[in-house]
């Protein structure tokens, strides 16, 4: 029986990235979104099985949303998902309850792995060594400070157009740009673009609306 699954998270971006990958898991079925806490306790998802809970969310955080989250869905595993993997929020995870701790820097077959780990009863928590700290800044792309203004805005959801307008560009010059991102990234879209971005740990400035 394919399993029912719960994505919370902020970045509506992010979770496209995410159930892009999650939904090709064999044991996966439904996949039900939600932003917050409260938008994900409104689903009164009873028979959900498994939730991948951001733990930076707005109003309330994951940890604190694990108590009401457990009432609304009284049989799934809960695995925290965040863009830190300090031990502290690991160990803290644990002593709240949590099934789990997914590091959005986890890789797809990280993921997989977690998933299925989860949907066995097992806890899923990443072990920590000397080895296993966050990606090197040698090891992430070469984005010039244009580049990462535009990746900000397009990790936003802004299309081209409004890309330009905010950062006074030509539209064409804004799709060089967004191609040169792709090509740094090794990806084809734009979701999976947030979702290396955030697996690399890059830092995006943040870019003001103008009027």
């Amino acid at each position: 029986m394919s399993a029912r699954l719960l994505l919370v998270d902020d970045h509506a971006l992010f979770r496209t990235g995410l159930r892009l990958i999650v939904q090709d898991h064999p044991s996966v079925g439904v996949i039900a979104e939600a932003g917050s806490i409260a938008e994900a306790c409104v689903l009164k998802a009873a028979d959900t099985d498994l939730v991948l809970l951001d733990i930076q969310l707005p109003g309330m955080s994951g940890l604190d949303g694990l108590r009401p989250l457990r009432q609304a869905c009284p049989a799934a595993r809960i695995v925290l998902v965040s863009a830190s993997v300090a031990p502290d929020a690991i160990h803290e995870a644990r002593g709240r309850g949590a099934d789990g701790f997914l590091p959005k820097s986890a890789s797809a077959a990280d993921i997989f792995e977690a998933i299925t780990s989860a949907l066995q009863g097992k806890p899923c928590f990443p072990i920590l060594n000397s080895t296993s700290a966050a990606p090197r800044a040698a090891d992430a792309p070469a984005l010039t400070t244009r580049q990462l203004e535009v990746l900000s805005l397009l990790c936003t959801g802004r299309p081209n157009k409004v890309i330009a307008r905010d950062l006074g560009l030509s539209e064409n010059t804004v799709r060089v740009h967004v191609a040169a991102i792709f090509a740094q990234l090794g990806v084809n879209s734009r979701s999976a673009a947030l979702l290396a971005a955030q697996r690399l740990g890059l830092s995006t400035p943040q870019v003001h609306d103008t009027l």
